[in-house]
């Protein structure tokens, strides 16, 4: 019975769910659905998703649907890996759902390992959403997600090496009705990012991670540029979520060395994290990795980031619900 219960969940609330905006929501209410018939692990991706949701609003049962959605999701990958072989024009946009289904359960289920970690682990499930957007594009192009894919000729948000643009903000931001519009670039963001060049040639480091941060750090400032232009058009949320477009493989490896540059980047990228904070599912991920940057920092690097820490955590943070899953909830000494 549960499980109807969240198919219902998903039809009457699927506008907050998964979209907010109005020009996407038959996407969402009937394509989705209609893959998981024929599709299990999207119908198990859908059904948790759902629940997720709903313990963010109903804090009494949220115990319960927790343990709902991980079962389900857990039961999504299973079939995801014994059912998906090859791409074709019949499975492509129920990999290509399934990816983006995979990829929100990431950032709304608060990781049990420090919040650092657990962004360099979604920045390798973006890498493999990436994979799959490319290897099944040809017939995701021609189909009812054509949407979520845009022109490779537009103002460079999400480009990848391919050419190939990850264009989700449509999918999952507010359409004409601005009912969760993003918030306010802070401002004093252009004098913070130009002196990090400066910073990335301090201290001890290798000359390919020195490379490599510096690589991050002009693809940052980029999408920090992508975003102030995309305020007057939509939210620019496949922007930010999608970072860094380039193989994160080396700055991964950078990071999970905890070196100091490319902590201070990371705080940085926190910043536009923060601005989506209104987003149910990326509630608390800006506070909670910049909170693990300052634990994790010399004191002869916290100058470095001082815009950061005081443009996220001290603002006063937003009114959560007993159910909601936030990152707030993980706390970093």
């Amino acid at each position: 019975m549960l499980d109807l219960e969240l198919m219902h969940h998903f039809m009457t609330h699927y506008f907050d769910v998964m979209t907010e905006n109005f020009g996407m929501d038959l996407m969402w209410q009937s394509t989705l659905p209609q893959l998981g018939i024929t599709a299990p692990y999207v119908m198990h991706g859908l059904l948790g998703f759902s629940a997720l949701h709903m313990a963010s609003i109903a804090p009494e049962r949220a115990p319960l649907l927790r343990a709902a959605a991980v079962k389900h999701l857990d039961q999504a990958l299973v079939s995801f890996r014994e059912d998906c072989g090859p791409s074709t024009a019949e499975n492509a946009d129920a990999k290509f759902a399934f990816t983006w289904i995979v990829a929100l359960f990431a950032f709304a289920i608060p990781p049990a390992v420090p919040p650092v970690d657990a962004l360099v682990e979604l920045f390798s499930l973006v890498k493999g959403m990436k994979s799959v957007a490319q290897d099944t594009m040809i017939w995701v192009a021609q189909g009812p997600f054509a949407p979520m894919l845009s022109d490779a000729f537009s103002d460079g948000s999400g480009v990848t090496a391919d050419g190939l643009i990850l264009d989700f903000s449509d999918a999952f931001a507010p359409g004409n009705n601005n009912q969760t519009s993003l918030a306010p670039l802070p401002e004093g963001f252009d004098f913070g990012l130009n002196h990090l060049d400066f910073m990335i040639g301090m201290g001890a480091m290798i000359p390919e991670e020195r490379r490599t941060c510096a690589v991050i750090l002009a693809e940052l400032k980029q999408l920090y540029t992508t975003v102030s232009k995309k305020r007057t058009q939509h939210c620019a949320v496949s922007a930010i979520v999608c970072f860094p477009q380039a193989d994160p493989t080396a700055f991964i490896s950078v990071i999970r060395r905890r070196r100091p540059q490319a902590l201070v980047i990371l705080a940085y990228y926190t910043v536009l994290l923060d601005l989506l904070d209104s987003r149910w599912w990326l509630q608390g991920w800006g506070r909670g990795v910049l909170r693990d940057v300052v634990a994790n920092l010399g004191d002869e690097w916290k100058s470095w980031i001082e815009w950061p820490v005081q443009t996220v955590l001290m603002k006063t943070p937003p009114v959560q619900g007993g159910g909601a899953m936030s990152m707030d909830s993980m706390h970093v000494i």
